[in-house]
């Protein structure tokens, strides 16, 4: 996973991707063009060797059976902390967090988001962003945290609703850590 990935997408996790151009999803919301231009306040990230932690600090469906529950914490334990480590190239931190932005901005899988909210100031960051999918699934993500050229520390919280969720409803909050450990092996 790449610094600008990690960072801006840390959603990506729960959805495989999701994004859109159009302000149909929130009256308030910010093109890809305006998250693009506000993330290029932050320090563009150095090239070099990356080590990334991703910790599930929550994880909560409201309404699922016990046993149930159990089992999707136990599956979801699995990735509870997780470390991996990837090199950012000088090219890929050249563009900055702005591939990433773009990415969101795709689309896949039917679902649509736009960011509702997205300020960077002084290296940290305050974003929040609205889903909508097929079926009726609706998600409602925030991303905060701090993100600098060797480091990041980001909390995305989402909470996730449908007729396919039992209880209609599911929480995640997450934590990811990213830090350059040195030049590319």
């Amino acid at each position: 996973m790449r610094l600008g990935t990690a960072v801006i997408l840390m959603g990506s996790f729960v959805l495989s991707a999701c994004g859109s151009e159009t302000r149909d999803t929130a009256a308030s919301s910010k093109t890809s063009e305006e998250v693009v231009a506000e993330a290029g306040k932050l320090e563009q990230p150095r090239a070099g060797q990356y080590e990334t932690t991703t910790e599930i600090v929550e994880f909560n469906i409201p309404g699922l059976p016990a046993a149930q529950a159990e089992q999707m914490k136990s599956m979801m334990g699995n990735a509870a902390r997780q470390s991996s480590s990837f090199c950012l190239t000088e090219e890929e931190a050249a563009k900055g967090f702005e591939d990433s932005i773009r990415k969101m901005t795709e689309g896949s899988d039917g679902m649509k988001c736009a960011f509702d909210k997205f300020d960077a100031d002084g290296g940290k960051l305050d974003a929040a962003m609205t889903c909508q999918g097929p079926q009726g699934m609706n998600s409602e993500i925030t991303l905060d945290g701090t993100a600098g050229a060797e480091a990041s520390d980001m909390r995305m919280a989402m909470v996730q609703k449908g007729s396919m969720i039992p209880g209609g409803e599911m929480r995640m909050e997450m934590r990811m850590k990213s830090r350059r450990t040195g030049d590319c092996s």
